[in-house]
């Protein structure tokens, strides 16, 4: 029988999380707010991951959900690259390291997260093709575009609390609700091991963070920093639950309003990298 995900919540802070570290339990005060702060926000408390949750769950849906959310995957790592090459020391690149360790397949026979998740779309009844050529919502556009400019233009501390606590703090919760809809929609686990390893994994990348922070951390100002990231990073992530619950919800047949499909969105993305670009749309809402 597989180990139930783990999820933190606000009731059970990361201080009782199995696996977590010394550090994490003796955590300074306001880590453990924020903490908080994360396992409470709409983006990880969403009506969309309730409805993964406790309602039914056809395939379908778990498609339409992918299609979008996919290119998020893909994107994770040039946050995280872009992030290690202005880490200020040793250690933070140390952290930035064993997290893209992970991300490019260590303890995945060597898959990739991205191949994992490519996998989870063809269980899913994804055509070939389709999830290059489906058209993104403008969230998934402005969801990139903000995280680009957070680890490439924002103080660093800003981009470590958009990766840090908004994404390895707040993803274990989320997934913890998207897997059970997977389940019953007849999901195995080798279909949908993309969700389960993060729910897994970034437990671990969490208590990773919370040394970190809680050893570079010492001032109010640079607090503030790391919340602004986190709070930045979940409050587009909440933008993007909701488009894709209006999609879900009856707006799927709707005409979409799309800055483009994936074929567009990488060569937006790399010029940005290599700056030849300051973000991906000239009207982002990043």
């Amino acid at each position: 029988m597989e180990p139930a995900p783990t999820r933190a919540t606000a009731a059970s802070p990361r201080s009782a999380v199995p696996g977590s570290t010394d550090a994490e339990a003796n955590a300074p005060a306001w880590l453990a707010d924020l903490e908080r702060e994360v396992q409470t926000h709409p983006a990880v408390q969403h009506p969309l991951l309730a409805r993964f949750a406790t309602q039914p769950l056809e395939r379908q849906d778990a498609l339409l959900f992918g299609l979008q959310h996919h290119a998020l995957v893909g994107c994770f790592t040039r946050y995280m690259e872009l992030l290690l090459l202005r880490a200020p020391s040793s250690t933070e690149k140390l952290w930035l390291a064993k997290v893209l360790v992970d991300e490019y397949g260590e303890g995945s026979d060597g898959r990739d997260h991205a191949t994992l998740y490519a996998e989870f779309l063809v269980a899913a009844g994804a055509h070939s093709g389709e999830p290059e050529s489906t058209p993104l919502c403008p969230e998934v556009w402005e969801f990139i575009d903000t995280h680009l400019q957070l680890c490439r233009e924002e103080p660093y501390l800003v981009g470590l609390g958009a990766l840090g606590p908004g994404h390895e703090w707040a993803i274990p919760g989320m997934f913890a609700q998207i897997i059970p809809g997977l389940e019953r929609a007849g999901f195995t686990p080798q279909e949908r091991l993309y969700f389960d390893l993060h729910t897994e994994q970034d437990v671990d990348h969490g208590a990773w963070m919370t040394e970190v922070l809680a050893t570079m951390v010492t001032s109010e100002a640079d607090r503030q920093l790391v919340r602004r990231g986190a709070r930045r990073s979940l409050d587009a992530r909440a933008r993007l639950w909701s488009s894709i619950e209006r999609r879900m919800t009856g707006a799927a047949s709707e005409p979409l309003e799309s800055p483009g499909d994936l074929r567009a969105l990488r060569p937006a993305v790399n010029a940005v990298v290599l700056g030849n670009a300051t973000q991906l749309l000239p009207a982002s809402a990043g």
